[in-house]
């Protein structure tokens, strides 16, 4: 069924249902051990080094896992899920398969997920960005520090960076951390005028198709910007909230839903003024970003960007405008 996604502040019911869902998918546990997950990454031939305790992993470790997976298989540009084209229609797909999920366990198949218009807040104080209804334990929990309020306050980590090797580890179960505003380099979320400045460029992407390029994606993922503004945006939002949503793993807070459910909007808006065109096509440009190209998944249909260009058989969003 096609659903709706809403504003996570303008519907208290569309926040508890995302709310209990990813709570009720990370309580789940499939018969997935951390075990499987590495051998799965030595038969796949996937450069990622697991470590740590042999545990029984949940539904939504397993996002976690797909992300970081993805991140670890360097492309001639990028990754299979970041640094190129490929960017926004392979999250696409991880958002749609998340959806999909908590449709599931919520038994509503006309579920949406929520997301957060960031800029809104961008438009804030910088004190005052991290001190919103959002980071409140009828929310999200905790802005700093261990969330230990609200529903979220029951999820717990599992699968983290390992400090020494840079690889994945099975770690003891520990709650979600963040650090909204802390980090030096980004303190402040984007705004509404540089979302605005994201929108009005063509084409999709460009050669060289990578953080140099100066198309839609890559303003939008937040590697370029021309000299008078910051880079920043999606990139921006991950370290501007820090703590779990810093790393590879950073599926692990759930705000990194809200976060690219918000991102995918800026795009379909995009999309929708621009014939939906995308870069490179067929045989062109990048291996692995192609109009064409299958995108990684450890589940779920075999997808290329191609297949998600149009969104609406899964769902729409309440509004696509740009204030």
């Amino acid at each position: 069924m096609a659903g709706i996604r809403e504003n996570i502040l303008n519907s208290a019911s569309v926040r508890d249902a995302f709310l209990d869902g990813v709570v009720a998918l990370d309580a789940e546990r499939p018969g997935i051990r951390a075990s499987d997950l590495a051998g799965y990454l030595q038969r796949a031939g996937i450069p990622l080094r697991m470590v740590g305790l042999d545990q029984d992993m949940s539904t939504y470790d397993l996002f976690v896992f797909w992300h970081i997976a993805a991140m670890s298989m360097q492309l001639s540009v990028g990754n299979a899920a970041h640094g190129g084209p490929i960017f926004l229609p392979w999250h696409r797909w991880f958002l749609i398969r998340l959806e999909q999920q908590l449709q599931r366990v919520l038994g509503d198949d006309d579920f949406g997920l929520p997301y957060w218009d960031w800029a809104e807040d961008g438009e804030r104080q910088i004190p005052d960005q991290w001190r919103t209804d959002l980071w409140t334990s009828a929310y999200l929990g905790e802005a700093r520090g261990d969330v230990r309020s609200g529903k979220l306050g029951a999820m717990r980590v599992r699968l983290d960076i390992d400090s020494f090797t840079t690889g994945l580890e099975s770690i003891a179960p520990r709650p979600l951390t963040r650090s909204a505003g802390v980090d030096w380099r980004w303190r402040d979320l984007p705004n509404k005028d540089e979302e605005r400045f994201t929108h009005g460029v063509t084409p999709y992407d460009e050669d060289p198709w990578d953080g140099r390029a100066r198309g839609h994606r890559n303003r939008l993922e937040g590697f370029w910007s021309d000299p008078l503004r910051r880079p920043g945006m999606h990139n921006r939002v991950h370290v501007w909230i820090g703590g779990d949503m810093g790393p590879g793993t950073s599926p692990n807070d759930p705000v990194f839903f809200l976060n690219h459910c918000n991102v995918d909007r800026l795009w379909e808006h995009w999309m929708a003024e621009n014939d939906r065109q995308y870069e490179p096509g067929p045989g062109r440009g990048s291996a692995g970003h192609r109009l064409d190209s299958v995108m990684f998944s450890i589940f779920g249909d075999r997808m290329t960007p191609a297949d998600v260009l149009d969104p609406t058989p899964w769902y729409s969003y309440d509004t696509l405008l740009i204030a």
